[in-house]
């Protein structure tokens, strides 16, 4: 972290009695860096900002998509099929995002529970989303995976999925190593 993170950071934190490690005081660091970033000449900006590459840049573009009224096993053997671990779930007719379905949801909350396989995903699908806009940085993505302890989140754009961008997709960024160490380590919510 550069000096302006670290007085901005300190500034902030004493100013909000916060811990500096604290999401919004991280937030606050980034968008001061990348306001002080835009001031520089252009060789220069790139240095010490490995985390500002947009989302769209790493994303697994054209996601899979489901209905909320697909059986869980249709979604399954898509997931299987494609060779992926989640599926985003739309309203039929209007395309809109209205959640997730991975394939720990069908394992726990339905194959476990015991579950018809022609039990619909609008039953057992994560509907209390948390999705990033495609001009989203690499850092805002790694930062809400952390504090969500989520492994993927979906980029979406006017209510329509343009992407998923999971664990696997930051893996080979810069400065991606401790955040993904910790989402790793946790056990996954979702």
């Amino acid at each position: 972290m550069g000096v302006m993170g670290t007085i901005v950071g300190f500034g902030a934190g004493y100013a909000l009695g916060a811990n500096r490690s604290a999401a919004p005081i991280r937030r606050a660091e980034g968008m001061v860096r990348d306001a002080v970033a835009q001031r520089l000449p252009a060789p220069l900006r790139s240095i010490g900002t490995q985390g500002s590459r947009p989302v769209r840049d790493v994303m697994t573009a054209m996601p899979q998509t489901v209905s909320l009224e697909t059986p869980i096993s249709d979604t399954a053997r898509m997931m299987a099929d494609e060779g992926i671990g989640d599926v985003i779930v739309v309203e039929q007719g209007t395309g809109e995002v209205v959640g997730i379905v991975t394939d720990r949801d069908i394992a726990i909350r339905a194959v476990a529970k015991g579950m018809d396989p022609s039990t619909e995903v609008g039953d057992i699908y994560s509907r209390d989303l948390v999705a990033l806009a495609p001009t989203s940085t690499v850092r805002e993505a790694l930062d809400l995976m952390r504090d969500l302890n989520v492994r993927r989140l979906p980029v979406v754009e006017h209510d329509r999925a343009l992407g998923v961008v999971s664990l696997g997709d930051l893996s080979n960024e810069p400065d991606a190593g401790p955040a993904l160490a910790d989402i790793s380590a946790a056990s996954p919510d979702r």
